[in-house]
């Protein structure tokens, strides 16, 4: 058995041409947004300062999807270049891709045809296409006619183009509604511009500014050759807040790993934000947390502990700023950019990075968890309230004792059981400051359970919690009596039913 484990000799070598069905497979981690974010990259890596997304509406369908820019274009090498399956980019530049995958894997992960028209100044236009299934067993692309590409720069739909530029066009796009019902597409086109406006800002936030580099949305419907307003993707900077959540952050603490030094850039927000910048896009805050990793400005991935740290709704408010071009032998991205890993040396070197002033990575976890204990103990203040009795089981009067304070010198509220006359559920005894239910529902409710002081523990926690404030001062007004009338009604009826039940 052991012979398997030994080294064995290489006689040959054989090539093993790769199948063209895997174009079905390359982008399957792709959503619609990442896949249009790939795209975005490759006209950054052209050098263009502005970028249209179109959706293309034909017959109330929408149709196509075009991502246009104005970059430098793309001549017949160049062109044949970007239709290669796998060209990866080299390690001098500061280009965006890395694989030479982003433009098949992100269109092929959503549409079955991919055109590709571009014009290089001082050069003809040029336009490939190339589908999702071929119809031969060998990767192959059309070489499309150059005076029908010249004429697609020139048509009526676009005053967009300076001499030079790139078109994406994706058609039989598969996650596209195929509904005739202009609701439906209404809808779905709202809901996509509303995606890519998040998604798109948040990634390319260190990118987009006016002058600089812009991206915008629109609508254009073919049968009439109109477009519609057009909608600007705005920057969401994760780390934009006015003040910091913790005295002395951020702070850079120095990870290193393999001889190199990685700076992480440590940050922790101020409770309580409503900064779109914090709650992004309206999803769960404490998903936010976490590593943000750049590649040469462009946010890869958004969050999360990769394995350094626990996700724990304490470390809401921790997000980290690391970029990763000068160290990219230590993380592994996927291919459609949709995550980043780190590698288990650079995760232990990690957990021992230190700032100039001594701060620990677990240092500042513990400070960005004490500021949100600290803020949520500011913004969660509660009015004190009477002090829990008989009746409430003691693991509820601690938790009560933790989470609140008791006004002082007040007797304690008790839950009582005793019989009432009168059939109904429960008595307020102000005076005695006891709440009194009725012992005729009490083996119905505890389902022929022994009886105890404390027992029913849930029911009379959720009663503790409703009744507790009529029993406060002197006053007994209206609001309060209404109150009163209408729970005993509810809490009868409810009691009667679990008598009914339990008769049965």
């Amino acid at each position: 058995m052991t012979d398997v484990l030994r080294s064995f000799d290489s006689i040959a070598s054989r090539e093993v041409p790769p199948d063209p069905g895997i174009l079905k497979a390359i982008g399957l981690n792709h959503g619609f947004e990442s896949a249009i974010a790939d795209l975005v990259d490759n006209s950054l890596d052209a050098r263009a300062t502005r970028v249209l997304i179109r959706f293309i509406l034909r017959g109330g369908l929408v149709t196509q999807l075009l991502v246009a820019d104005n970059g430098g274009g793309m001549d017949t090498v160049g062109i044949d270049l970007a239709m290669q399956l796998g060209r990866p980019k080299s390690r001098s530049t500061d280009a965006l891709g890395h694989f030479g995958m982003g433009l098949k894997s992100a269109t092929f992960s959503q549409a079955s045809e991919l055109t590709v028209l571009s014009r290089k100044s001082g050069s003809s236009a040029v336009g490939r296409r190339m589908v999702r299934e071929p119809k031969t067993s060998s990767f192959e692309f059309d070489e499309l006619a150059s005076e029908q590409v010249e004429a697609a720069f020139g048509g009526s739909w676009t005053k967009f183009f300076t001499p030079s530029g790139t078109i994406v066009r994706w058609d039989l796009i598969r996650t596209f509604p195929a509904s005739r019902d202009p609701s439906v597409t209404s809808s779905f086109i709202e809901m996509k511009i509303a995606e890519l406006k998040s998604h798109l800002g948040l990634m390319f936030h260190r990118l987009l500014s006016p002058k600089v580099f812009s991206i915008d949305l629109d609508v254009f419907d073919s049968d009439t050759e109109e477009a519609g307003f057009s909608f600007p993707i705005e920057p969401i900077d994760p780390f934009a807040y006015v003040r910091t959540g913790a005295t002395g952050f951020p702070k850079t603490l120095i990870a290193t790993c393999r001889s190199e030094e990685i700076p992480f850039e440590c940050h922790i927000w101020p409770a309580g934000s409503d900064s779109h910048c914090f709650k992004l896009a309206g999803a769960p805050v404490d998903r936010f947390q976490g590593f943000y990793m750049y590649r040469n400005n462009r946010l890869l991935s958004a969050g999360q502990w990769g394995g350094v740290a626990q996700e724990t709704k304490r470390r809401r408010l921790a997000r980290v700023s690391v970029d990763i071009e000068r160290h990219l032998d230590l993380f592994a991205m996927s291919i459609e950019k949709s995550g980043v890993r780190m590698v288990a040396d650079l995760v232990r070197a990690v957990e021992r990075a230190v700032s100039d002033d001594g701060t620990t990575f677990s240092d500042y976890l513990s400070a960005a968890e004490d500021s949100f204990r600290q803020s949520n103990r500011r913004v969660r203040k509660r009015s004190p309230i009477l002090p829990p009795g008989q009746g409430i089981t003691p693991g509820v009067r601690r938790v009560l004792t933790r989470e609140t304070e008791f006004i002082e010198g007040e007797e304690p509220l008790r839950i009582r059981w005793t019989r009432l006359e009168n059939g109904d559920f429960v008595d307020v005894d102000r005076r005695n400051r006891t709440l009194w239910l009725n012992s005729e529902y009490r083996e119905a409710i505890l389902k022929g359970a022994a009886g105890s002081v404390n027992d029913a523990p849930l029911l009379k926690a959720l009663l503790f919690l409703l009744y507790e404030d009529v029993f406060r001062g002197v006053a007994f007004g209206p609001k309060d009596k209404d109150n009163v009338s209408l729970w005993l009604d509810v809490l009868t009826a409810a009691a009667l039913e679990e008598q009914r039940e339990y008769g049965d």
